[in-house]
């Protein structure tokens, strides 16, 4: 990544989509997601009589169950996505704030950018979460989990949402994530995007991706907001 893209990526822009497990916490921290992606398989195969029939490149992820059956037009998606918002709802009650959000979140409203919350998590576990923490007012908005889960990022359909919702053009909005989904779904949204490699090996990852800037910290990125106003 080039000196001088985190600034790029962030000058002009006047709303900022965040992604939310992540760049504002870790979701399964205390609950691990491969638990709850094990409840979701065993869910499935009480209500269907048999295994899941869906190949996923991380069958541990329930975010990926869920896309999957989804995409397939799964007769149970629905019942997967209500079984992975109550975990997601027990889950945050444990989970903490990723060092330096709240930084992002300050440095974003000293500058005058608003941001909203666009997860694959659903609106309530994320809204819970920032009740949690007495962080509503830092945000304008949260878009969750579609009621069709095959339209979750990397679809751009959670993040047009979002733009509609906060009246923005794209090309002045930028998407903070921690997946290759992120960096494909602000792609195909039209708005900038900076991958936070919150594991070293996501570096190269979301770099490939094509993320137009790359961070390990989210206090990197509330600086960048302040330096770039």
């Amino acid at each position: 990544m080039t000196p001088g893209a985190l600034h790029r990526a962030v000058a002009g822009v006047t709303h900022v989509l965040l992604d939310f497990d992540g760049p504002v916490c870790d979701v399964f921290a205390g609950q691990p997601a491969e638990d709850v992606a094990s409840e979701l398989l065993s869910l499935y195969e009480r209500k269907s009589g048999a295994p899941f029939p869906l190949a996923a490149p991380t069958i541990a992820d329930p975010l990926e169950i869920v896309r999957l059956a989804g995409r397939e037009a799964d007769p149970h998606a629905g019942a997967l996505a209500d079984a992975l918002a109550r975990a997601e709802l027990r889950a945050v009650e444990t989970a903490a704030l990723t060092p330096g959000v709240l930084e992002t979140l300050g440095a974003c409203r000293a500058t005058g950018r608003a941001v909203c919350i666009v997860s694959n998590n659903s609106a309530g576990a994320v809204r819970e979460f920032l009740r949690v923490h007495g962080i509503e007012a830092a945000v304008s908005g949260v878009v969750g989990r579609p009621d069709d889960v095959a339209l979750m990022k990397p679809d751009p359909y959670p993040l047009l949402r979002a733009l509609d919702a906060m009246g923005t053009d794209p090309v002045v909005a930028v998407m903070i994530g921690d997946s290759i989904s992120d960096v494909q779904a602000a792609h195909r949204a039209g708005t900038r995007s900076v991958g936070f490699a919150n594991r070293p090996p996501k570096s190269d990852l979301l770099e490939s991706a094509g993320a137009s800037a790359v961070i390990s910290s989210m206090r990197e990125l509330a600086a960048a907001m302040v330096t770039a106003s």
